[in-house]
C-alpha cells in the first residue's frame, strides 16, 4: 500500500512540476486567461515550482525504489508527465487555470 501511495505522489509531482513550467510561457499563460506576459514574478514562482516539484518526484522515486529502479521509474515517469501535460494543453487547458490563479493570489 505504501509503494502504491508514493507512486501516486511520484506521478502527480511530476505532473504539477510539468504544468507549473508550462504555465510559465507567455503562450500558455495568456491562452489560461492571464494577460499577454506573464508578469517576471509570477514566472519565477512557477519555474521555482515547477523544478522543485520534478526534484520531489526524483526523491520520492529514489525512496521508493532505491537508486538503481528509482532513477529509471523517475525518467520514466517524468515522460509520462510531460506527455500528460501536453494532452492536458491540447484537449483541456482549462483544467490548468488553479494553477495560473494561485500564482496569480501569490504574486
Amino acid at each position: 500500500m505504501p509503494e502504491a501511495i508514493l507512486l501516486l505522489a511520484v506521478l502527480a509531482c511530476a505532473y504539477l512540476g510539468f504544468a507549473a513550467l508550462a504555465v510559465s510561457q507567455d503562450r500558455h499563460w495568456h491562452h489560461l486567461g492571464g494577460s499577454r506576459h506573464c508578469p517576471r514574478r509570477a514566472c519565477t514562482v512557477l519555474r521555482g515550482m515547477g523544478w522543485m516539484l520534478l526534484l520531489a518526484a526524483l526523491v520520492l522515486a529514489l525512496v521508493r525504489d532505491g537508486a538503481g529502479f528509482g532513477s529509471l521509474l523517475w525518467a520514466t515517469v517524468v515522460t509520462v508527465g510531460a506527455l500528460c501535460v501536453v494532452a492536458t494543453l491540447s484537449w483541456r487547458a482549462h483544467w490548468l487555470r488553479p494553477v495560473a490563479r494561485l500564482v496569480q493570489h501569490l504574486g
